[in-house]
């Protein structure tokens, strides 16, 4: 049906095939039961089993319900993940990969310490946070156009205080906007996820018509998101904030294992090379090519600017036209060639199989419509009425998702894996990180960054009852010292990944980790002392 929406659970196939090597979860169903008791299953030979005794400690429940009363930004002790390579690194560990994911629980251990309750979406509560999002969103505007009366045109020349002031007020207007209708975009990713209602049919309709709304192609980008799920922190299979390798940064990696940045002429080079290949050829290469030298050029902390601003301004966007980010592997899993752009927009898309077809269509067919409609307001009200009122929120909507999904699975300490080690449940706990939002922000924001852990797990969750579901699930897995949560405010959290996360060894090679530009030795410093050294030498041998 053409409005079911697409989720993790729409190809059973592909989740099956994705959970291939998943310890113990590949044998079990996932029966809900209650938190505190042995769950029975059914085995692959169809065979009653129980699971090992899921229980929770109330009283950390009690403590998880509250703030944390410490935070990193107060404290010289950096977060690390609880996921070092001694425990899941057989090179480090000195165990094999099924000991390492004999350590994970099921997902039906952890279903057990979940209420049943939180597995229910009505619709009425669903419903009812779609209109708190819409009537927050209506209520900002009436305030700024009916209330302030904020102008749409300028009050006066630039070099006058209130040009500046009447600038600075659409600038709050669309950061406030954004945030406010913010959520519209979460219920539809939950509408994806199947965990808006019981009916696909709305789950279809609402996510479609919340996604169009925001430009976003609705089926087409909840189908490569299920991706993302199903191979979360795969370091080929997976789908989204894939991680580049040195080589692709500018860089090539010595026979001592150390990396060595390569002189701009030389990656201008490669991409002229790589141009060849196709018109998109060098606009891909580009994306990251120059990474290395730029790092070098303008330093440590303007670089980490640029990946803020790039990312933050043009990372979505450049998402969805294929650009960066992406997957390496097409829908038909053999590799995507670097002049091939695996867009959100196309039908023939490799991101997708011949059944996407027609939802990649009626995606696009969202999109248009809402282009038509801000067309048909600019003729009206004007071109830049529609760019404050509608672009300035657009850009804040995006600017958030770009930081949340990035924060959501990346951190110098957090692993990413080759095929051999990878494992849905160990990839989904250890890949993903919970983070502190307060206030208006995280409800504006349905819980997305607080509760990111339990949707990787249980994505039919809805956002009311994921709170729940979390103060559970933590106080089950923090003692065992399988939960990531991190504390650090979330824009010093993205400062400290744009100065850290920059690129990784390889995809084929077990467990990896971010390394950072900072550790590589400058290009050009090193030239200059060796050529220091060479003319010390030469002056030696002349007397």
């Amino acid at each position: 049906m053409l409005l079911d929406p697409v989720s993790s659970a729409d190809d059973d196939k592909s989740r099956s095939l994705a959970r291939t090597g998943s310890n113990k979860d590949d044998n079990e169903s996932t029966t809900m039961g209650k938190g505190g008791q042995s769950v029975k299953t059914l085995s692959s030979s169809g065979q009653a089993t129980t699971t090992r005794t899921t229980t929770v400690d109330k009283t950390i429940v009690k403590q998880l319900a509250s703030p944390p009363t410490s935070s990193n930004t107060n404290s010289t002790e950096e977060w690390k993940s609880p996921f070092t390579p001694d425990k899941i690194d057989p090179r480090v560990a000195g165990k094999s990969i099924s000991e390492i994911n004999a350590a994970f629980p099921t997902k039906s251990e952890l279903r057990a310490v979940i209420p049943p309750h939180c597995f229910t979406r009505p619709l009425h509560w669903s419903f009812f946070y779609v209109g708190c999002d819409i009537l927050q969103g209506v209520a900002i505007w009436y305030l700024t156009c009916h209330v302030i009366q904020l102008p749409v045109d300028p009050p006066g020349p630039i070099w006058t205080w209130q040009w500046w002031a009447w600038r600075a007020a659409w600038n709050i207007y669309g950061v406030v906007m954004g945030y406010a209708i913010g959520g519209l975009w979460c219920i539809g990713h939950e509408c994806g996820h199947g965990a808006f209602s019981d009916y696909p049919v709305v789950n279809g309709t609402v996510g479609w018509i919340c996604h169009s709304a925001l430009l976003v192609p609705y089926f087409s980008w909840a189908f490569s998101h299920a991706k993302h799920h199903r191979r979360t922190n795969d370091m080929v299979h997976g789908e989204t904030h894939i991680p580049p390798l040195y080589n692709e940064f500018g860089m090539e990696k010595q026979t001592d294992g150390t990396y060595k940045r390569l002189p701009e002429e030389v990656v201008d080079a490669q991409v002229a090379i790589f141009g060849e290949g196709g018109p998109t050829q060098g606009v891909l290469s580009h994306c990251f090519a120059g990474h290395a030298s730029i790092h070098e050029d303008w330093g440590d902390e303007a670089f980490a600017g640029f990946m803020v601003w790039t990312r933050l301004y043009f990372g979505w966007q450049a998402y969805l036209a294929g650009i960066i980010s992406g997957g390496k592997l097409g829908a038909d899993q053999k590799p995507i060639a670097k002049d091939e752009f695996p867009d959100h927009f196309r039908p023939h898309s490799r991101l997708f199989p011949p059944k996407m077809y027609t939802k990649v269509l009626f995606s696009d067919f969202g999109i248009l419509l809402t282009v038509a409609a801000l067309v048909y307001a600019s003729t009206v009200y004007s071109f830049r009425a529609v760019w404050f009122y509608y672009f300035g929120p657009y850009m804040t909507v995006h600017a958030f998702l770009v930081t949340v999904t990035w924060l959501q699975h990346t951190h110098e300490s957090v692993p990413h894996f080759d095929l051999e080690n990878w494992s849905w449940m160990k990839a989904s706990l250890a890949g993903t990180i919970d983070r502190p939002l307060y206030g208006w922000m995280n409800w504006c924001s349905h819980n997305i960054v607080t509760t990111h852990i339990v949707h990787h797990v249980f994505h039919e969750i809805p956002h009311y009852h994921a709170v729940e579901a979390t103060l559970a699930v933590r106080a089950y897995l923090e003692p065992k010292g399988l939960y990531n949560y991190d504390d650090t405010d979330a824009l010093m959290a993205l400062w400290k990944v744009c100065k850290t996360c920059h690129f990784m060894d390889a995809d084929d090679d077990g467990v990896q980790y971010y390394r950072k530009l900072k550790d590589v030795p400058l290009l050009y410093t090193n030239t200059t002392e060796e050529s220091s050294k060479e003319a010390e030498t030469m002056a030696k041998k002349n007397d």
